[in-house]
């Protein structure tokens, strides 16, 4: 998930009163489109379409998806550096939306989710599908008014008063919405030395309350959502790390059991010191442990998660699995290759049904990153094999036979369509620093 690039010994004093972006390397490069070359080489993964990138013509950025469980409806989101305004007052960088009827086999225009003037940009957008079908969506706009919501019930031609969570600061904004859509959850790290907050409504986001989910000396960055049907277990996948990503790293849920009024975070892991990024542009911590979850309809959870056995040394995928909640976790298994000094990072996972989990990653084991994908029908007991779904070969120029050249943002997502498909978007560009694009894929 995205995290600041400002050295977060700074005070609040200092966050809130220098104007700076949570991108500013990458923003700091004058390129205002990718400089493709060439058509997209295909090489579909049977089962699969052939990965497309989004836009040829723009600068994009950590992507979310999310599909309605009662009909074919998909939608895709993503940060888009440099393009156009939504107005003549509105930042550069924005969020965009896009809208598939058919699963994800046509995409209406390109639309903007918020005309909000002012700001220094709009950054990590996070969407739900509610059962009754209204999008919900969260985005940061910018650090200061930071977390804001708002939601659309007409597949995203227009959208509700955006509404910002009580806090003077937030970074890294996660969702998680009920099934009727009245209970709406947002997790993000806020003004207190970056501890865990969580934002709660009881009114379809109408008015948010915010807690305070940990308090503690360290720095958490919130992963994948995931709460019951009727709103009353929520549970987050976070990490938390010193104030200059140089030791170890614990993976935790934070977790409620009574709707929101109280938040316990639990430890699932420990890992050392991140392998160091040497990609253009990188930040200390971005090849930290990134843990996302999900959860079926009975209720149980599977974390995904990066770690590794020694400071600097390579992270595998791991899982972990919860019957409770997230109040107790077992299971650790390692999903990603165990042999060469490949990293793998960078988790999305969706749950429907009873145990049917999906998930990504990225990984290194070509020389180069690519996207693979895992899947489970019996709770994360058992797993498929491999499958690459970064399966073009070419067509942009950061890509090859092998992958491509990095992980552009930290995360991106997948969804479960309501015919049972998996979708899933992720970004992809020659370095950090960028430019790249947003990628699509689903299965057939």
């Amino acid at each position: 998930m995205t995290r600041t690039r400002l050295p977060i010994l700074l005070s609040l004093m200092v966050l809130l009163t220098t104007a700076w972006s949570p991108r500013s390397p990458h923003a700091s490069h004058s390129v205002s489109a990718p400089p493709w070359s060439g058509n997209l080489t295909a090489r579909a993964t049977p089962g699969w379409t052939t990965e497309k990138v989004w836009s040829r013509s723009n600068d994009d950025w950590e992507p979310a998806i999310a599909a309605d469980p009662t009909s074919p409806y998909v939608y895709t989101f993503t940060t888009r550096y440099g393009g156009a305004r939504a107005c003549d007052t509105c930042p550069k960088t924005a969020i965009v939306m896009r809208a598939s009827p058919d699963g994800g086999a046509t995409w209406g225009p390109d639309r903007f989710v918020c005309a909000c003037p002012g700001g220094h940009g709009q950054y990590d957008p996070i969407a739900e599908v509610d059962g009754n079908g209204t999008l919900h969506a969260v985005w940061l706009n910018g650090f200061n008014p930071g977390a804001t919501y708002s939601s659309s019930t007409d597949h995203g031609l227009t959208w509700s008063t955006p509404v910002s969570v009580p806090s003077a600061w937030s970074d890294k904004p996660v969702l998680a919405v009920s099934a009727a859509g009245h209970d709406v959850y947002i997790a993000f790290n806020g003004p207190t030395q970056g501890d865990s907050y969580v934002a709660v409504s009881h009114d379809g986001g109408a008015t948010f309350t915010t807690a305070t989910a940990v308090t503690s000396a360290r720095y958490y960055f919130a992963g994948g959502a995931w709460t019951s049907a009727d709103g009353q277990h929520v549970a987050f996948a976070e990490s938390d790390y010193n104030r200059h990503y140089t030791a170890g790293i614990h993976i935790k849920a934070i977790v409620s059991n009574d709707a929101g009024a109280t938040w316990t975070a639990v430890r699932v892991a420990k890992g050392f010191q991140q392998p160091d990024c040497t990609s253009k542009g990188c930040y200390d911590g971005f090849y930290g442990p990134t843990p996302t979850l999900a959860g079926d309809a009975n209720g149980n959870l599977v974390m995904a998660y990066s770690v590794n056995t020694k400071p600097r040394a390579p992270e595998r995928l791991m899982i972990a699995r919860s019957s409770d909640f997230g109040v107790t976790w077992q299971g650790r298994e390692t999903l990603s290759p165990a042999h060469g000094p490949a990293d793998a990072l960078f988790p999305a996972m969706a749950a429907t049904g009873q145990g049917d989990f999906r998930l990504w990653w990225m990984d290194t084991r070509t020389g180069r990153w690519n996207v693979w994908y895992r899947a489970s029908i019996d709770g994360g007991l058992t797993w498929s094999r491999d499958v690459r779904l970064s399966n073009a070969a070419g067509g942009a120029p950061y890509k090859t036979g092998r992958g491509f050249g990095e992980a552009y943002g930290d995360y991106g997502e997948m969804a479960i369509t309501n015919s049972g498909k998996t979708v899933a978007i992720w970004v992809e560009g020659p370095s950090y620093h960028g430019p790249g694009g947003s990628w699509f894929v689903r299965q057939t």
